[in-house]
This record gives structure tokens, C-alpha cells and sequence, in this order.
């Protein structure tokens, strides 16, 4: 059980955040949250170790695939940010690397309840919660893959680390400072987390799909934007380019594909949707509709405030066929065309006490419950 503000008690941290989720919203119960991680980084308790846990977890599965923009890894170097005009993007990323190699930092730093001893399990959580999965796995990636001449890294995170293919220059200004043995352990409680939760879920903005074809090419992934357009991946095994990039945009609940990037390679095109969906979440006031059928419903809907999942919840518009006259005037002109009025069920339930029962007869048998007899 845990006493948190206001005296409310939480048996779990999934608790805690479904009651902030649902008392504040969902943006602010992550602030919320995310602050309440941070101030237990240096904890003792076991018990409020797995409070947090159960928190992240339940923080994570209500975010994901949702798309941040500050939580969008840039793929290109700089050189090839200029020919896509992306330039701007390219810093923006280069900057949030820096800030979260220093997070990192940080929060090894806090996580330190005693001497030699450090919360580094939670000091992973308060950092993807901040930078994303992807982002605090390519910043420690790229510092220990840099460093692989140190003997203070494990072989297992050296070879995980040697995935590691972004643009070095990207990294310059993330340089993680605390000490070997730290990063490395911080990097153990990472992959741990990302193997528990599955978070390879999380490589890429949108939501996996399956089963729709256009033109030979099997949607794998898409995101959806309530400007009516979005993005999507296609796989065709058998095409000379087996992957593609598409935008796409909705009228009347179907989606129109166009503008397609053909690529050589899964990573590719990830790349491509990666930087599509970053510029068009920073050029445009928009936000994601995490729900594919909340997605459909905003290209049928007749209006916007009733956006639940299901489509075309208006009822069609009846045509008026009374030729403006009231319900009196009608009931004297033309009686037969009405329903006949029944009474509601509270006067049914009334009149059906206040009407006279008829006596049963002696030998007449009536629906009661037998007591029980403990001479039978």
C-alpha cells in the first residue's frame, strides 16, 4: 500500500496512474508520474522499487507508439540533411543527444542511496520516460561502441553496442562522464527493460498493421495525423525494392497513397518514415490518432466531438414529413397516422400494485418460498 499526496492510497502503480490519467488527463498525469520517478531514484525500499516499476510499465503501455517529436531519433547525417532541406531537424536531434547523454548522467549520479550503492534500474526508467527508448539506446550505444578498448564495459554490451550505425557526428556532444563500471550497468538494467517490455514496440512512431495491400505491397506500420494524412510502410518480398515509404491522406474512411520512397531495406525505409513523420509533426499543429479506428472515424465523422472509436456515430437526420404542424394539430386531423402513447414503466409498475388481486382458493398453490420443516 502506498501513501502518496492528498492521503490517497495506491495498491500498485498502475493504480496510481489510471486514477491520475483519469483525474487529470493523460498529459499531465505523465508529468505527474515522470516527477514521482524521478523523486524515488535514490529509495531503499524494495517495495517502492516495484511501485515504480509497476508505474513505468503502466506509463509505457499508455504511450506507446505514440509519437514525440522530441523523442524521434533524426537518421541522416548532416550532409544529407541539407539535400532533404532538414537541416533544422538535424540539430534539433544532435541537441536532444546532448541532453540526454547529461539525463544519464544525472540520474546515475542521484540514484546514489549509499556509498557504492545505486538504484540504477530506476534511474533507466526516469531516463527513457524523458528521452525515449530509442534515443537512450543510441546515446549508449554510441559511447561504449566509442570506447571499445575499454576493458570496464562487459563483452556482452560491447557486442550489443556494435549495432550501432548512426552518423558519429550526431553524438559529438553526447559524451556520457560517469564512471565505466556505472554506464555499464546502467546499459545491463536498460536491454533488461527493453527485453521485459518488448520494446522493440517502441523503435518507431504509429502502430503495426497487417492485411492491407497497395499495389502489390503489404502495410506493415502507419501512423495517422488528425489533418487527415499520414504515413506507412509496405513490404512486397518479391518487388526489386521490397520496402516502401508512403504518404497517404483519407477521404470518406479510405486511405489515398502517394509520394512513395522505394527502398532496399527495412532500415531504409524506417529511416525515411522516421524523418517524414518528424517534419510533418513540426511543420504542422497536429497531433497522432493512436487509434486506427478512431483514425477512420475522423475521416467519415460529421463533426469532431464525439470522436470514440466508432464511425459515423450521428444518426442520419429524419426528414420532417409534418409539414411544420404540432403534434395537437396532428392528433385531431389525422389520429390514426400517430403511435398510440404507452405509459412509461414507472405508471405501469404503479397501476399494477393499485389494481385489485383476485383471493386465491384454498387448494390453490401460490409461488412462495418453503420453509424449511425439521420434522420432514
Amino acid at each position: 500500500m502506498k501513501r502518496l499526496e492528498n492521503e490517497i492510497k495506491y495498491e500498485t502503480g498502475a493504480d496510481f496512474f489510471r486514477d491520475a490519467a483519469v483525474s487529470h488527463g493523460m498529459v499531465e498525469a505523465l508529468g505527474i508520474c515522470g516527477r514521482y520517478l524521478s523523486a524515488q531514484l535514490n529509495t531503499q525500499s524494495r517495495e517502492e522499487k516495484q511501485f515504480c516499476r509497476e508505474l513505468f510499465e503502466a506509463m509505457t503501455e499508455a504511450t506507446v507508439g505514440r509519437a514525440d517529436p522530441g523523442k524521434i531519433v533524426y537518421p541522416y547525417d548532416l550532409e544529407k540533411a541539407i539535400q532533404r532541406l532538414e537541416t533544422s531537424f538535424y540539430r534539433d536531434s544532435f541537441n536532444r543527444n546532448s541532453e540526454c547523454a547529461k539525463a544519464i548522467d544525472g540520474a546515475i549520479y542521484k540514484s546514489c542511496y549509499k556509498r557504492d550503492f545505486y538504484n540504477l534500474d530506476i534511474a533507466v526508467m526516469v531516463t527513457v520516460h524523458d528521452y525515449g527508448f530509442e534515443r537512450v539506446r543510441v546515446v549508449l550505444e554510441y559511447n561504449i561502441h566509442s570506447r571499445e578498448y575499454d576493458g570496464r564495459f562487459t563483452r556482452d554490451n560491447k557486442e550489443w553496442a556494435s549495432s550501432f550505425d548512426l552518423p558519429d557526428k550526431a553524438f559529438g556532444g553526447a559524451i556520457l562522464n560517469a564512471h565505466p563500471i556505472l554506464i555499464d550497468g546502467f546499459a545491463r538494467h536498460y536491454r533488461k527493460l527493453y527485453q521485459d517490455l518488448g520494446a522493440e514496440r517502441f523503435s518507431l512512431p504509429g502502430a503495426p498493421e497487417a492485411g492491407h495491400m497497395v499495389q502489390g505491397y503489404e502495410i506493415t506500420r502507419s501512423i495517422w495525423f488528425d489533418d487527415r494524412r499520414g504515413f506507412a510502410i509496405g513490404h512486397n518480398p518479391n518487388a526489386a525494392a521490397p520496402f516502401v515509404c508512403w504518404q497517404f491522406k483519407t477521404e470518406n474512411g479510405a486511405r489515398d497513397f502517394y509520394w512513395g520512397s522505394y527502398c532496399n531495406s527495412e532500415k531504409e525505409a524506417a529511416a525515411h518514415f522516421a524523418a517524414r513523420t518528424l517534419a510533418h509533426m513540426q511543420d504542422e499543429p497536429i497531433k497522432e490518432i493512436p487509434n486506427l479506428l478512431a483514425a477512420a472515424e475522423m475521416s467519415t465523422e460529421q463533426n469532431y466531438n464525439m470522436i470514440d472509436g466508432l464511425r459515423n456515430n450521428m444518426d442520419a437526420p429524419k426528414p420532417d414529413l409534418t409539414d411544420g404542424q404540432t403534434y395537437e394539430e396532428l392528433r385531431e386531423l389525422a389520429p390514426d397516422t400517430l403511435h398510440s402513447e404507452k405509459p412509461s414503466v414507472l405508471k405501469q409498475i404503479k397501476a399494477a400494485k393499485d389494481a385489485p388481486h383476485p383471493k386465491k382458493e384454498p387448494d390453490e398453490k401460490g409461488h412462495t418460498r418453503a420453509k424449511h420443516n425439521p420434522e420432514r
